[in-house]
């Protein structure tokens, strides 16, 4: 390979490099279980922009994670050093993390879009009318001599920003995509239909001229889903009011009111004694606001008062309404629509109607199958058949690919205990206490810091207070209210405490299970408590009924598998390195059981055992 930007391959490296290679001759798709540490970035991009250097295609590396971003452009930077080649990167976030205007940040995705509009349109934004003038879309000459500077480099986009100076970073990236062999992205960009044919036009390219490679793909089911699911609440009303009044729209003001009356009427009509949640129809919502106000005719004012609001301030909650209504108005085939009684972060309790996407494919049948070649990637990516299905690739051009762990044997130990279940028929408080006690026993042979991550953030705040009295470890605890400052300060404060040893406490399914690395001796021990299951309310029904009629595997796709992954996941954290030492121990009988044992990846076995701390202690 011309570009692998590293003197040697790794084990496990050239086999997934062949097959990416492969798919993109070949013009197919690529599903691959790529364990952490195996080199998955280097092995996808250099053979991808190897061949789109020679045909003229444009690489979009997709990923979640802003991390991932950074590894991407610094795996670029070592093929430029090391093979002295020009290749020109942008590192593309949102719109809203580019700007350079402050307080942009804390905006919704959507006020800003119409903020932005507003302030070009209006001429009021330098940055934007530095580089064009008064003439849309002709760059003027000082910003384009500064496009000529930037090709053939590849910036992470803090360096990037800092490089265009009083130019707007955003409409930089976007004239510079022209000239570009790599676009980092996040799944936003391509999967979102809109934004991805803005991005193909700034870029001058198209699908069919696209390789694709989605880092961290076992997200993109339900990230994708994300994106056409929307909701609207009592409290979004209220504050909608209040814009309203103070705006003088006071025939909407009286609307809105309305409305939150027609979601309390419609509770009142739907649910059950004891119910929190009930499905609904799209008429349902649309024939209660025709009695006062024509649907369309609504939705229209409501953009009127968040065009005029958005001249004064950023955000409009009355434009958040009217998207709402708008997209309510989409397809009933593969969406759930609900009305449910949610509790705040403070405890107050409000009314919440949803709609919601049950099927990936929306987004993202269309893209992955017409790029020239896809590649989705994933260290947690098993099945691969399921996600061949969940995307709707084209099976007679898909390949699927596993690989084993890299990491050597003997540097881990994977324990399974058979006592134990969060099952909800054996989940009672004699049940948290033997958790309790199997952990607090555990926490002694564990020469450093652990984690205990658990299916629920109220299974943890219940068996954090039984572990008080019965360890005399350093106790860490994640919060739901918790923002980036306060997570980092915390993961910070924990590992310093390497040395005599501290227990972090979080859930399989929030931010520190995914998307976390405990590099080196930080984390030497994970327990997995229980299996993370997602709490069964009418959407995930839902999505189970869809996915059986759909592929006849509804409870497995819809429900255990996704679970079974999450577990992986968070149990993965200690382990991110070949150099790494860890044991990890899943705390529930059903990891034993062989519908779900058959998720774990290649080479996985676990060693049953009734007392983990005897092996821990063996194996330290």
């Amino acid at each position: 390979m011309d570009l692998f930007p590293f003197p040697d391959v790794r084990e496990k490296q050239d086999e997934l490099m062949e097959a990416a290679e492969e798919a993109i001759a070949e013009g197919g798709s690529l599903v691959a279980h790529a364990p952490t540490g195996l080199g998955k970035t280097a092995a996808s991009l250099t053979p991808a922009l190897e061949y789109a250097k020679n045909t003229n295609k444009t690489v979009f590396f997709l990923t979640p994670r802003h991390s991932q971003h950074k590894i991407a452009v610094d795996t670029v930077k070592k093929m430029q050093d090391r093979h002295e080649v020009e290749l020109t990167v942008i590192d593309l976030l949102g719109k809203k993390w580019l700007c350079n205007i402050e307080g942009v940040e804390s905006m919704a995705s959507g006020d800003f879009s119409d903020y932005c509009k507003s302030l070009r349109d209006d001429g009021r934004c330098d940055f934007y009318s530095s580089m064009y003038g008064d003439e849309e879309n002709k760059v003027l000459k000082k910003a384009k001599e500064r496009l000529d500077d930037l090709e053939g480099s590849a910036l992470h986009s803090d360096e990037f920003k800092s490089a265009v100076g009083t130019f707007c970073p955003y409409y930089m990236m976007m004239e510079l995509s022209r000239r570009s062999d790599l676009i980092i992205a996040d799944y936003f960009h391509m999967f979102h239909p809109g934004v991805r044919e803005s991005i193909m036009e700034n870029a001058d390219t198209s699908l069919e001229d696209s390789i694709i490679i989605v880092d961290e793909a076992h997200n993109l089911p339900s990230r994708t889903r994300s994106l056409f699911s929307d909701t609207l609440s009592v409290p979004q009303l209220e504050r909608g009011e209040t814009e309203a009044e103070k705006y003088g729209f006071y025939d909407i003001e009286g609307y809105l009111e309305r409305l939150r009356n027609v979601l309390v009427s419609l509770a009142a009509e739907k649910f059950t004694q004891g119910s929190h949640e009930e499905k609904i129809e799209k008429k349902d919502l649309e024939d209660s606001i025709s009695n006062f106000k024509d649907y369309e005719d609504l939705i229209v004012e409501l953009e009127e008062v968040a065009e005029e609001v958005r001249e004064d301030k950023e955000k409009s909650y009355c434009g958040g309404i009217a998207e709402f209504l708008e997209e309510w108005e989409g397809s009933d085939e593969g969406f759930f629509r609900g009305i449910r009684r949610r509790r705040s972060s403070s405890g107050n309790r409000y009314l919440e109607v949803q709609y919601s996407c049950l099927d990936p494919q929306v987004s993202t049948k269309t893209p992955l199958n017409d790029a020239h070649a896809s590649i989705m990637m994933s260290g947690t990516l098993t099945p691969q058949s399921m996600y061949t299905d969940l995307l709707g690739l084209n099976e007679s051009k898909n390949n699927e690919v596993a690989f084993e762990s890299p990491f050597p044997e003997e540097n881990r130990e994977l324990l399974m205990v058979p006592t134990v279940t969060t099952k909800y028929k054996e989940r009672d408080d004699s049940m948290r206490q033997k958790y309790a006690w199997y952990l607090a026993k555990s926490f002694e042979s564990v020469p450093g810091n652990c984690a205990a991550f658990f299916p629920s953030y109220s299974m943890m705040i219940k068996v954090k207070e039984l572990l008080k009295d019965r360890t005399d470890y350093e106790i860490f605890m994640e919060r739901q209210d918790m923002n980036k400052d306060e997570k980092q300060a915390m993961l910070n404060e924990y590992a310093s405490k390497k040395d005599e040893g501290a227990a972090l406490l979080g859930v399989a399914a929030g931010s520190f299970g995914e998307g976390v690395d405990f590099p080196g001796d930080v984390m030497k021990a994970v327990f997995v408590i229980g299996l993370p299951l997602q709490r069964p309310d009418l959407e995930t029904k839902s999505l189970i009924d869809f996915y059986d009629h759909r592929f006849g595997k509804g409870w497995d796709y819809g429900y255990s598998y996704p679970a079974m992954n999450r577990a992986i996941q968070a149990a993965g954290r200690c382990i991110r390195s070949k150099d790494d030492k860890g044991v990890i121990v899943y705390m529930d009988k059903r990891y034993g059981w062989s519908n779900y044992r058959k998720v774990f990846p290649p080479g996985y076995t676990l060693k049953s055992t009734r007392a983990p701390w005897n092996e821990i202690d063996e194996f330290f």
